[in-house]
């Protein structure tokens, strides 16, 4: 024993430093981690020889966001509880599970939960910062009410509705190239997906006639497919601002890239004023009508609007046709269903086009697009950060007996909410019959928000399900689509991008209809 003391004291002084220094980063870890131990709150456990918290499978891109959320939300050790603990690296977070808990957050006390947790650099990444769904809220309500206008029913109807109808017929040619003549053929649904998503984004938004679908080439595709190219930087910047907002200055994070952000600069500069009712000429008029307010001022303000606009419905818009399409190729007698409805639509129809009207009121197409939202929504999970007194914090009670500590981030996992068989029976099962009207009313508030809720909800839902709505429309107007022997037997989602998007390329046999 003598040996062994005298070893341990003849030891160099950088060991002694060493384990010191393990000992310290240790205690810190069992301190962080028994957060919600010592406030009496139901949590995750997680391992204290780890600094990652549960986010470790994510940051080596083993899972992705939606399934990490997803996963933590139908936890065992938590299933019966309105709200548990989990760990962003060491920051305690919330998961909300019960949809009172939601509605209370994202709507009735909007006020303690103004903004999102994730945050740009206002200093090495204004283009970011400046972008709506980063800004902070003295800063998003003024950029959100400005392109909310963009939203209208008569602005819909009026100005997007035609521009749309170009970009289908656009579609039904591109398919027609791509069958040539022959009457079947296995087609992969991602490319035609994100041009058709693209083509519509930059009619209604920049007024450009992109042509993608014409040429099969659109610069705007090729742009944001760079920008969502992976990288060990793009991972630690992207990392950085959704889970280490305050250190995202360290990181010098940026959302969008040098590349990016020279090509929406070019876009925003090349808008003619003869293009009046698009985002960049209502971002034009805020300018003009704000000439003191200094965020809406900055020369990137624009630029960074209409960037963010063209990610925001690259992958969610193109992923989600893809997939509606792909549960009805799984079930043929569900597609042949939706397809007489569209076959008596279109005849009924002048020049083979709906009317806007016809379009939003189809039954079966408008049951077949919510269910497809259920199952893969257009935001897997979002989050809100107590923003209220800092001393004072947000009580949870009557519901749990919890304050939430100002700065504490609140996550809700859409897709767990989703597929929770607590609320959708045998949730995995693509079931339209869930949104027949007479069953509307069975369904519990709060269980079904595919595009968010309350203020900071999807600016663009109504459009997107339009867009979803004519896209499906258009393709089984003339076509057939069925399994094949190259189609995936089940969606895995990509590790690699943000929003929910296919792991593998989807393919489906195309089955044109007789003349």
């Amino acid at each position: 024993m003598y040996a062994y003391v005298q070893y341990f004291v003849m030891l160099p002084l950088w060991m002694y430093l060493l384990v010191l220094i393990a000992l310290i980063s240790y205690l810190r870890l069992l301190h962080s981690y028994r957060y919600f131990r010592r406030h009496n709150l139901p949590y995750l456990p997680v391992s204290f020889w780890t600094p990652l918290g549960h986010l470790k499978k994510l940051l080596f891109l083993r899972i992705s966001f939606g399934d990490l959320f997803e996963k933590i939300y139908a936890n065992e050790r938590i299933r019966e509880e309105k709200c548990a603990g989990f760990f962003i690296f060491q920051t305690p977070a919330l998961i909300l599970r019960d949809p009172k808990l939601i509605h209370l957050v994202l709507i009735k006390q909007f006020d303690s939960f103004l903004n999102r947790y994730e945050a740009a650099d206002a200093v090495n990444d204004v283009m970011g910062s400046l972008t709506l769904p980063l800004a902070k809220y003295h800063h998003w309500r003024e950029s959100r009410q400005c392109m909310s206008q963009l939203f209208t029913s008569g602005r819909m109807k009026n100005h997007m509705y035609p521009l749309l109808q170009q970009v289908l017929q656009d579609l039904e040619l591109h398919l027609q190239r791509k069958m040539g003549a022959e009457t079947q053929r296995v087609l992969p649904l991602g490319e035609m997906c994100q041009l058709y998503t693209t083509d519509v984004t930059g009619k209604l938004f920049y007024s450009s006639d992109v042509g993608g679908l014409r040429y099969g080439y659109s610069p705007l595709r090729q742009e944001a497919k760079k920008l969502f190219k992976p990288s060990l930087m793009k991972v630690l910047h992207f990392m950085s601002i959704f889970f280490l907002p305050h250190w995202a200055a360290h990181w010098r994070a940026k959302v969008f890239s040098k590349q990016y952000s020279k090509f929406m600069r070019q876009l925003v500069s090349r808008h003619s004023d003869h293009h009046q009712g698009d985002l960049i000429h209502l971002l034009k008029q805020l300018q003009l009508n704000r000439p003191h307010n200094h965020y809406v001022q900055h020369a990137d303000f624009i630029a960074s609007q209409a960037g963010i606009i063209l990610l925001a419905g690259f992958e969610t818009s193109s992923a989600l046709l893809g997939f509606t399409l792909y549960e009805l190729a799984k079930q043929p007698l569900l597609q042949q269903r939706l397809r007489e409805e569209l076959g008596k639509a279109f005849r009924e129809a002048s020049h083979s086009k709906l009317s806007y009207e016809m379009a939003v009121s189809l039954p079966y197409l408008k049951m077949i697009c919510l269910e497809a939202l259920r199952l893969y929504p257009a935001a897997a999970f979002i989050n809100r950060e107590c923003t209220t007194n800092q001393s004072e914090g947000f009580s949870l009670q009557p519901h749990v007996d919890f304050v939430i500590p100002a700065g504490m981030p609140a996550y809700i996992s859409i897709l767990g909410l989703h597929r929770d068989a607590k609320y959708w029976p045998n949730p995995l099962h693509f079931d339209p019959e869930r949104f027949a009207p007479e069953r509307l009313k069975s369904i519990v508030p709060m269980t079904y928000i595919p595009f968010g809720a309350g203020p900071h909800g999807c600016i663009g839902s109504r459009l997107g399900m339009l867009q979803l709505k004519l896209g499906v429309a258009q393709i089984l107007r003339l076509h057939r689509v069925e399994i094949c022997e190259k189609t995936v037997p089940n969606i895995r989602f990509n590790p690699k991008t943000f929003m929910l998007e296919s792991m593998d390329e989807i393919y489906l046999r195309f089955c044109r209809d007789p003349c």
